[in-house]
């Protein structure tokens, strides 16, 4: 048992270091990062170098769900709702009715070219429903492809159509191995399973927020550990009870994301850590359980799918989704091309492979490869296409000062976040020339990317993002008003002036 477990620690961290590494050159190459670890888990598996023999449906599939639920709760975590809430409803209904549609269009069209039954090809049409919220939200993590209000409500709809897609395999699963006698029941679930998600969702949200305010835990360490707990504990009841734990958790995640709570900076990087890990190991493993040299036989269906649903399908459905919104044509387009296909279908695809019987491996291999051939295709233009549609903007400065905003807010020390203009008057002038009051000081100083911790002499430049405290609260708007007032001191005097110019 040790020699086994020292055998996984070794190519574990082989395999994750390997990763990390080849990370840094992937967007040299075009290649969407996600992609290339499902490229290592491929060639560690057993049709490649590596050898390893893996084809354990059943523990990919839970170990999936634990990863999926730690993508998609920092996907909420980090979707700040003032963003999305102009176009919460269009969000709503792409997750939802886009989803269904997909579902019809592409099964409908793998029915006609393959030789797999109605309900087989409408399984496969769900599991490719979805957006994938891992490959969306890193494609937006580059500060080169950032397009304005569109990506964000693409980034709520791939967080919010996983627990919609995942309800529809469930439901065709059930077709498939029960039959279609009970519609009223699946009615009723159709019904329930969102709202019991969303109840979930508030319940846990609601919860933590006051577990993690009222008490006060003796170590720092220990707000990681509370919020992931919560997490899981949100999915299993909520799934317990019928509801959709995907969604309990979006919601979960969205609602603390966009609160004022305890510690909420370090949970933010322990999140973005973990997340980041769970997309490695999901996206090897993933890799591990296909066979390469499976893929051929399914390539031709494969490819006749994947343009279909990139070219057919997904327009289609945006347009219809979109329509009379506030988006344009190019923003309909963009948001057509970057339905990315991601680990969720493969995951979807593992799960359903656990229950259809002999034609499971037909159905995964081609779920893989029109995941390979979207990521690919989609995922390395994205960028290109963003260029040639003019919606590439200029990304905005996320300030985030190496400081727990949160938790000196709830002292009495007043805090705020500034940008210095180029009518202030704190412009070319130093720290001193201010006269701020006494007890308030200029803890950070934010120029070009880099921190800078202020002394008496430093001198201010337009665009600098500081971090002013004050001693108190009730001190604080006095002290803003040192970075403007000589600006305004000195325009009356230019009035006075022009004035008395005007006298004489």
């Amino acid at each position: 048992m040790e020699q086994f477990l020292n055998n996984f620690l070794l190519a574990s961290s082989i395999l994750l270091l390997l990763s990390i590494v080849l990370s840094k050159s992937s967007s040299r190459f075009g290649l969407p990062v996600l992609v290339l670890f499902l490229f290592i888990g491929m060639m560690a598996g057993s049709d490649g170098i590596g050898g390893i023999n893996f084809s354990n449906y059943e523990l990919t599939h839970s170990l999936s769900l634990v990863a999926l639920c730690l993508i998609i709760f920092n996907g909420g975590f980090e979707t700040p709702f003032s963003k999305v809430k102009r176009d919460f409803g269009r969000g709503v209904v792409l997750s939802s009715i886009g989803v269904m549609l997909t579902t019809f269009l592409v099964g409908g069209f793998t029915h006609l070219v393959t030789d797999l039954g109605l309900l087989e090809s409408l399984l496969i049409g769900a599991i490719l429903s979805a957006t994938d919220a891992a490959a969306v939200f890193a494609a937006f993590k580059d500060p080169t492809a950032q397009v304005g209000d569109v990506k964000n409500i693409l980034r709520f709809e791939s967080g919010s159509n996983d627990p919609m897609a995942y309800f529809l395999v469930s439901v065709i699963i059930g077709f498939i191995e029960q039959g279609m006698g009970d519609v009223k029941t699946t009615a009723i679930m159709f019904i329930s399973n969102p709202i019991i998600g969303l109840i979930g969702g508030w319940v846990t949200a609601r919860s933590f927020i006051l577990i993690n305010n009222v008490v006060k835990l003796d170590f720092n360490g220990l707000y990681p550990p509370l919020t992931m707990a919560m997490l899981f504990l949100g999915y299993s009841l909520t799934t317990k009870l019928g509801g959709n734990g995907f969604l309990a958790v979006y919601v979960f995640g969205m609602m603390i994301g966009n609160r004022k709570i305890l510690h909420k900076n370090l949970l933010s990087l322990f999140f973005d850590g973990v997340t980041w890990l769970s997309q490695i190991g999901l996206f090897i493993m993933l890799g591990l359980l296909v066979f390469p040299s499976r893929l051929l036989s399914i390539a031709p269906a494969g490819l006749f799918i994947a343009c279909f649903l990139t070219f057919a399908a997904r327009p289609i459905t945006v347009f219809l989704c979109l329509v009379k919104s506030r988006f344009n044509l190019n923003e309909k387009l963009f948001v057509s091309w970057a339905g990315l296909k991601g680990a969720t279908p493969i995951v979807f695809a593992s799960f359903a492979a656990t229950h259809i019987g002999e034609k499971a491996h037909v159905l995964f291999d081609i779920v893989f490869f029109v995941v390979i051939v979207s990521a690919l295709m989609q995922g390395s233009s994205l960028k290109f296409v963003a260029k040639k549609l003019g919606l590439i903007v200029e990304q905005e400065d996320e300030t985030n000062f190496p400081v727990d905003l949160e938790l000196l807010e709830q002292t009495k020390h007043g805090i705020v976040q500034l940008e210095i203009r180029q009518t202030d008057y704190a412009v070319e002038h130093r720290v001193v020339d201010l006269r701020l009051p006494t007890g308030a000081i200029v803890l950070f100083i934010k120029r070009h990317g880099a921190f800078i911790i202020p002394d008496g002499a430093t001198v201010f430049e337009k665009g600098d993002k500081i971090l002013l405290v004050t001693k108190l609260k009730e001190d604080l708007e006095a002290a803003q008003e040192c970075f403007v007032k000589k600006k305004i001191e000195d325009l009356d005097e230019e009035d006075d002036d022009t004035q008395e110019l005007h006298a004489a």
